[in-house]
């Protein structure tokens, strides 16, 4: 594939997670030609033998050694979220000539959000923060972004706080990739279906290694026996390897509910899981207890095939996208008493797949018109 070929860049680190899955979806289920997509990864060495996160037909570059024309010709470039980690790439990016922010689209996630938040009210205004992820370069990059990929709706009135601003764009498009590649998620959704009869009831608190604190999930637990649910439930935990002694805390907190509490919990405590095994997991679970922000992904995987219901904390980012931006129904708690009162509540998760279905083709239509 010639550059000059080449209408959209994405611009992405080697560690980055979310980019493959975004491009992947923009080929497979918004129909856009992979040989007009080119991909800048950048922090990876040698591309052609060090990257394994190719997909056929779209042209990889080390940013490294990429000529500029490459963006200074293409329609789009695309980045994902802004940190440290990225932003001095971008920097020079958007520095290649005046022109180039108005075909700059940086695809948002809460995290960062959030952190531009608690740093603007700690300081009053954003500056360079070594607690929250904040450089120089992240500052000038705001400063000139125009355009964003978000949800409009639970994006907006965040990013007009944070930049102090009106003059930027939302492209309108929500969470269009699953957990998994397209066609990897469509066979393993086959059989997840084929075996929806035969779930048992089971409660996943977070959806990554330490979501939740030790003592959130003791709390948790606690609040589960006392409203005399717990035998009723399998619980599902996600752990960190390296924190053994929380781990031993928590087997230890157990075997003083199995010996002296005399109540048993059956709780499965994972580690990290490769992306088939981590979605089939999230898939065996009926609840889903969701942490405040992060892990919508996971969280719209599980409603989107109407496998289970999600729990949220009132007033968290999480309730805002879902709930408020989607309307899509959750199961709202203040306490984890509440939580735990609330687990036999009623929630058509068959409409909350129909309305997650539904918005994920209207963003692949906003997606589609961008990159076509």
């Amino acid at each position: 594939m010639q550059s000059n070929e080449i209408k959209h860049i994405f611009l992405v680190s080697s560690t980055d997670y979310f980019s493959p899955l975004f491009i992947d979806a923009l080929i497979e289920k918004a129909g856009i030609n992979h040989e007009t997509l080119g991909v800048a990864v950048f922090g990876g060495g040698d591309v052609e033998s060090q990257y394994p996160k190719k997909i056929d037909g779209v042209t990889y570059f080390s940013y490294e050694k990429m000529n500029n024309s490459i963006f200074l010709n293409a329609s789009t470039i695309t980045y994902f979220s802004l940190s440290a980690l990225n932003s001095a790439q971008v920097r020079e990016v958007l520095e290649l000539n005046p022109q180039m922010k108005s075909k700059c689209y940086m695809f948002i996630t809460d995290d960062e959000v959030d952190r531009w938040l608690l740093c603007k009210d700690k300081h009053g205004h954003l500056v360079t923060d070594v607690k929250f992820n904040i450089t120089e370069n992240d500052l000038w990059v705001l400063s000139q972004q125009e355009w964003f990929i978000a949800l409009d709706g639970a994006f907006r009135d965040k990013l007009t706080q944070v930049l102090g601003r009106l003059d930027f764009s939302i492209v309108d498009s929500g969470v269009v990739f699953d957990t998994l590649p397209t066609r990897a998620a469509e066979s393993l959704a086959v059989s997840v279906y084929a075996d929806e009869k035969n779930k048992k009831k089971s409660i996943l608190l977070g959806t990554k290694p330490n979501a939740f604190k030790y003592q959130d999930i003791k709390a948790m637990l606690h609040a589960f026996i006392k409203a005399g649910v717990h035998t009723e439930y399998k619980f599902v935990v996600m752990w960190p390897v390296k924190q053994w002694r929380k781990r031993l805390l928590l087997d230890l907190y157990l075997t003083y509910l199995q010996k002296i509490k005399k109540q048993t919990v059956d709780v499965s405590v994972l580690t990290s899981l490769p992306p088939l095994a981590y979605t089939a997991v999230v898939m065996s679970c009926t609840h889903l207890v969701l942490q405040s922000r992060g892990g919508a992904s996971t969280a719209r995987q599980l409603m989107k095939w109407g496998q289970g219901k999600v729990y949220v904390a009132k007033g968290s980012h999480n309730e805002l996208f879902f709930k408020d931006a989607q309307n899509i129904e959750l199961c709202s708690f203040s306490t984890f008493d509440e939580l735990a009162s609330s687990l036999g509540k009623q929630i058509d998760v068959k409409a909350n797949a129909s309305k997650i279905n539904a918005e994920e083709q209207r963003s692949l239509q906003e997606l589609a018109t961008l990159y076509s």
